[in-house]
C-alpha cells in the first residue's frame, strides 16, 4: 500500500493541471476513451471525454507529477493509441472495459514493461477473469463503479460494494494499489457525502482516488491546497481507525 492517499484529476487543461500540481494533487489523467462510452451511459449523464496527443503533450509540459493516459478498449489501433501516448509523455497507461484475459495479456504486451500500467475493472466479465490476470505484471487496479453498476443492472453505483465484486477482486489481486469511485471537497458529494466515501475506501485499504467532476465545480471560491489536505488528513485519520494495532 501506498503512506498515503494518491489523489487524481481528470483533466486537458494545462492551466488547471498546472495549479493541480501545486495543490498537493499527486497525478493528472489525459482521457482518451471514447470508443462505445456515449452508447453505454446513455442516460446516466456521466461525462464522455475525447482528448487527443496535442492534450497530452501540453499536459506533460504543464507538470513533472505522473501524468496517466486512458486509453480506448483493446482493439487493432491500440498498438498505435499505446505508442503515441508513451512517446508523448504518459507516465501510466490506463485500459478500460476489459472482458477478456486476452485484452489485458494484450495490452501489457504493447505497454512492453515501457510505462506503468493500470487495470480499470467495469465489467462483470473483468470480476470473473480477477483470478486469472493475478500472475500478469501490472501495476495497479481501479474500479469504475458507474460502468461496473450499469454492467450489473444496478440502480446505484455504490450498490457494488454491497455485492461483493469489489471484495472479490482485491482478495483476487492481492497488495497492488488500487482505489474506486470518485470524491470531492469535504463535506461536499451526492448523494453520498465524500466523508462517507472515504470510510469505505479505509475500510478496503485504498490508495488511490479520483477527483471527480464535482470537485472542479466545489473547489471553486476555496483554496485548493488546504481542500487536498482536508482529503488527504480525513483518509488517515480514517485509515488509522480501521487498521490493526
Amino acid at each position: 500500500m501506498m503512506d498515503q492517499l494518491a489523489l487524481m484529476l481528470f483533466t486537458h487543461d494545462p492551466e488547471l493541471a498546472n495549479k493541480a500540481e501545486e495543490a498537493g494533487i499527486d497525478r493528472i489523467v489525459v482521457d482518451f476513451e471514447f470508443r462505445g462510452k456515449k452508447e453505454r451511459q446513455s442516460g446516466y449523464h456521466l461525462e464522455v471525454n475525447k482528448a487527443t496527443i496535442d492534450d497530452l503533450r501540453r499536459i506533460r509540459k504543464a507538470v513533472r507529477i505522473p501524468v496517466i493516459a486512458r486509453i480506448n478498449p483493446i482493439s487493432p489501433e491500440s498498438g498505435e493509441e499505446i505508442r503515441a501516448v508513451i512517446s508523448e509523455g504518459a507516465d501510466i497507461v490506463m485500459l478500460p472495459m476489459f472482458r477478456r484475459t486476452r485484452e489485458v495479456e494484450d495490452f501489457l504486451e504493447l505497454t512492453a514493461d515501457a510505462v506503468g500500467t493500470n487495470l480499470l475493472f467495469e465489467t462483470k466479465d473483468s470480476v470473473d477473469i480477477a483470478p486469472a490476470l493475478a500472475m500478469l505484471k501490472f501495476d495497479e487496479y481501479y474500479i469504475g463503479l458507474n460502468d461496473m453498476a450499469i454492467d450489473y443492472n444496478l440502480s446505484f453505483a455504490y450498490d457494488v460494494l454491497r455485492y461483493e465484486m469489489v471484495s472479490s477482486i482485491r482478495r483476487a489481486l492481492g497488495g497492488r494499489p488500487f482505489g474506486f469511485g470518485g470524491i470531492t471537497v469535504v463535506g461536499g458529494g451526492s448523494p453520498l457525502k465524500t466523508t462517507e466515501i472515504l470510510e469505505k475506501m479505509a475500510r478496503y485499504g485504498c490508495s488511490l482516488a479520483i477527483l471527480r467532476r464535482a470537485f472542479k465545480r466545489d473547489v471553486q471560491g476555496r483554496v485548493m491546497s488546504e481542500e487536498v489536505v482536508k482529503i488527504k488528513r480525513t483518509y488517515m485519520g480514517l485509515l488509522n481507525e480501521v487498521l490493526p494495532g
